[in-house]
């Protein structure tokens, strides 16, 4: 292997996208369309409805490491959710950054191509809150996951504590939320919540 190919494992070749941050964390187009579904990204052979990337990351790495790869597959849906790459708090913060941008480029890319994308919003605790909610615009529709967040205290602290701040900082139009529904955020306005794809097996 080259060493020029090592540079296209990250896909520097492809070029990179406009940022208004220090970060160079991509800036990414407001995308609108209407979602009546969420479902796994190639885990249900139906692709009818919109795409998401709540799952664990190996099941979607390949959108980053061999994105031209994905393309086809990606157009087979009405429209798709940007992939959550994981945001730890335990991971050191260059790699929480580094999250953010893989997150931002893959949603710059998919649009230059024609794939209409709605933007995932993640963060660990508050010292992401710099770099965690960049290159997405404000007032438009937003998605997150409360996926692992309802049986652990300290897990769903963080999380309202980012939900707080994500709404603070980008006033999100509508607020897309994938995962069991969570009390704290009843009397939230602009909410849309849909359940995990696992709870329709487990009611069998």
């Amino acid at each position: 292997m080259y060493w020029r190919d090592l540079l296209n494992v990250q896909n520097v070749e492809k070029g990179f996208f406009d940022s208004s941050n220090s970060y160079g964390i991509p800036d990414i187009r407001r995308d609108e369309f209407e979602i009546k579904n969420l479902i796994p990204y190639r885990v249900d052979s139906n692709r009818r409805g919109t795409a998401h990337f709540f799952l664990d990351d190996y099941r979607f790495e390949r959108c980053w490491k061999n994105p031209d790869s994905q393309i086809e597959e990606l157009k087979k849906y009405d429209g798709v959710l940007s992939p959550d790459f994981s945001m730890y708090t335990n991971y050191p913060k260059a790699f929480q950054i580094w999250q953010v941008y893989r997150n931002r480029w893959c949603t710059c890319y998919w649009q230059s191509l024609g794939i209409k994308v709605i933007p995932t919003v993640s963060w660990s605790d508050e010292s992401s809150y710099d770099f965690a909610f960049l290159g997405i615009p404000k007032n438009s529709v937003v998605a997150i996951g409360t996926v692992g967040v309802l049986n652990d205290e300290n897990a769903k602290r963080l999380f309202m504590l980012g939900f707080k701040e994500m709404i603070k900082r980008l006033d999100p139009k509508e607020i897309l939320i994938y995962g069991n529904k969570l009390t704290e955020l009843d009397g939230y306005k602009n909410i849309r919540w849909f359940e995990p794809y696992m709870n329709k097996f487990n009611k069998r």
